[in-house]
């Protein structure tokens, strides 16, 4: 007991506490310094140790030593009665106190400025956060979030960031993010949140509870990328979103050799560590197979991927992968892509349908044969079938992309549309809902859940995602203006349709044709049918929106135009491109069911074949075993 009461009378105990957090202060100052002057991850290490070995001998010291006015002197050598350790333990209290308060805001600063870092938000881009407040079922209001319960066992993982000095490492960062992701989707025990929506986080710094809110995700993982000479760090920490808290973080320092083997080293020990963290089960380790072995190759498809996801800017997004698969003629993923490209032109800006689908059609095979247990080549094949009107060959395409990774939200979004397209407003629901769950902040998923839901009869939720749709695309597309005018119609409330073309023709998207949008004209004559009828009989019936526009005449009601444009539809069949199911299934059009016409154009378009074989819609019944009416 003496012993013990000797090591307080000395101020050992003083001088090991104080020691420990003056010590834990310099190493987290240390390791932010390494990490931003590039230090190699040996000199940390160094460090710890050497401060290991203080603590041991400024503890021996305390016990052998005493600081005294004229200098230290050996303990036994001051006499008890000239002792200063009270003096001297007041001292250490002082200098602990200290040491805590300052730890106390280094560890405030680090955690609301400095692990911010990686995403300042320039202010022309700090409006997605504005997107997240609740639905709202009122038909006028714009939802200014999208409200997606959050789940355990759910992630997201943010564009890891280029934080080297020359900023030369985008590409890498990208890769690393892409990597991790097609990883985690395989881990079928794990929600993950879809790359368009992660992805709009990029260069932003919202609190990351906001970010897991709005994109429905318990977790989120983020990182970044620094190069230093031949050096790369990359630093990842996976917090909890619901309180902000980190669960884990790591930092991997590698030689800048093999790009890719870094990129699924990283990856791996990335996925691995996450799977302990989250008690996953499944395959959280399995790599996915390396898409190409072209660096460059694998930059352009990344880039392009991303112009893809937003629908914009699409000769560069085709000239991309065009150089893409010429550096890697293997490159399944870019021909799948590519694919993709060319059959999404008809619905921004391609006036001549054929030419579009046959590369499209001649580019999906091509990635079909490289990579036929790729998801994505199979959803590119079936984007054609589907375009091309072979709905049963579609369908068996979407199901197999589907097979093969059940969370591959473009085929879940894809399927749905096509869904919609022949009648099985249903069907088309649960794969609208599973593509909008897994890529809420998508304007092209919200809007065709949107459509879905209301067709289903739930139309309050279908305000609030036609809603969220028009504010995630900024009102500047016509897909979602579409819809909004055909529902706010439907319900009788042409105020509000009014209000969304008003929109749309203030700032339309650079990609928008509006030379052929007539629904900018007809919403003014809304209390004008007379006037609006013959607006529709001198309009040239040459346009290709006239399959759609088929809307406008049933709404006016001139039921014998609507006959002759379906007869003149169903004559050309070059034209059957222009009858978009989707549009086919608004209450307006129910006096078209019965026309004669009506029957011809299903028939011409293949309705029927696809029918028969998965089940017929509620406007039309077969007849026999080779004929079918309609009304």
């Amino acid at each position: 007991m003496d012993f013990f009461e000797e090591l307080k009378r000395r101020n050992v105990y003083r001088v090991g506490i104080a020691y420990g957090i003056v010590s834990w202060l310099v190493l987290q100052i240390a390791d932010l310094v390494f990490e931003n002057i590039g230090a190699p991850g040996w000199v940390i290490k160094v460090l710890m140790f050497l401060i290991a070995l203080g603590f041991v001998a400024a503890l021996v010291i305390a016990w052998a030593y005493e600081l005294t006015p004229e200098g230290i002197k050996r303990e036994k050598d001051v006499r008890r009665e000239d002792s200063v350790t009270v003096a001297t333990g007041r001292k250490l209290n002082a200098i602990t106190l200290a040491a805590v308060v300052l730890l106390m805001v280094f560890m405030v600063v680090d955690r609301l400025v400095l692990e911010r870092q990686p995403g300042k938000t320039p202010p022309e881009t700090a409006t997605v956060g504005q997107r997240a407040a609740p639905q709202q079922a009122n038909p006028t209001a714009e939802p200014g979030q999208a409200a997606a319960s959050a789940e355990e066992q759910s992630i997201a993982v943010l564009p890891f960031v280029d934080m080297s000095p020359q900023g030369d490492q985008g590409y890498f960062a990208d890769g690393i993010t892409e990597e991790i992701l097609n990883v985690l989707v395989k881990t079928h025990s794990l929600k993950v949140a879809g790359r368009t929506s992660s992805f709009q986080f990029r260069g932003r710094s919202e609190d990351l509870r906001e970010v897991g809110e709005q994109l429905g995700v318990e977790n989120i993982l983020e990182g970044s990328v620094r190069k230093s000479g031949n050096r790369l760090r990359i630093t990842a920490q996976l917090v909890k979103a619901s309180d902000g808290f980190h669960l884990w973080s790591e930092t991997y320092d590698r030689e800048l050799t093999d790009v890719f083997a870094i990129q699924d080293d990283i990856a791996r020990a990335i996925t691995d560590a996450l799977a302990v963290q989250l008690h996953l089960s499944g395959n959280a380790s399995t790599l996915a197979p390396v898409l190409t072995s072209n660096m460059t190759a694998y930059d352009k498809y990344l880039e392009a991927r991303d112009l893809v996801a937003r629908r914009t800017d699409f000769p560069r997004m085709i000239s991309l992968l065009e150089e893409a698969t010429r550096l890697d003629p293997q490159f399944a993923a870019g021909w799948a892509t590519l694919a993709q490209a060319y059959a999404l032109t008809p619905y921004y800006g391609v006036e001549d349908w054929g030419p579009a689908l046959q590369q499209a059609g001649v580019y999906a095979h091509k990635a079909v044969e490289l990579g036929p247990d790729s998801s994505d080549a199979w959803t590119a094949l079936a984007n054609v079938q589907r375009d091309s009107r072979q709905w049963n060959d579609a369908q068996a395409s979407y199901q197999r992309a589907l097979e093969l990774n059940p969370d591959d939200i473009e085929a879940n979004a894809q399927f749905a549309q096509m869904l919609l397209r022949v009648g099985h407003v249903p069907e088309a629901l649960e794969h609208g809902k599973r593509a909008a769950e897994l890529d809420p902040l998508s304007w092209v998923n919200q809007s065709m859940l949107g459509a879905a839901l209301w067709m289903s009869g739930d139309k309050q939720a279908g305000w609030a995602a036609i809603n969220r749709a028009g504010v995630l695309a900024d009102h500047r597309r016509s897909l979602v203006v579409r819809f909004k005018f055909r529902m706010a119609l439907s319900d009788g409330m042409p105020d509000v349709a009014r209000e969304a073309v008003r929109k749309y023709k203030e700032s339309p998207h650079p990609t928008e044709k509006t030379d052929r949008q007539w629904f900018i004209p007809l919403i003014e004559l809304l209390d004008q049918p007379d006037r609006a009828r013959a607006f529709l009989h001198e309009a040239d019936t040459a346009s290709i929106e006239l399959g759609s526009n088929l809307f406008w005449v049933a709404w006016f009601g001139d039921l014998e135009l609507a006959d002759r444009w379906m007869e003149l539809l169903a004559r050309e069949p070059g034209r059957f491109n222009e009858v978009d199911g989707t549009w086919l299934l608004f209450p307006a059009m129910k006096p078209l069911y019965s026309r004669p016409g009506w029957k011809d154009l299903m028939h011409l378009n293949h309705f029927d074949d696809y029918w028969r074989v998965h089940g017929w819609p509620p406007f039309c019944r077969p007849v026999g075993d080779s004929d079918f009416e309609c009304g």
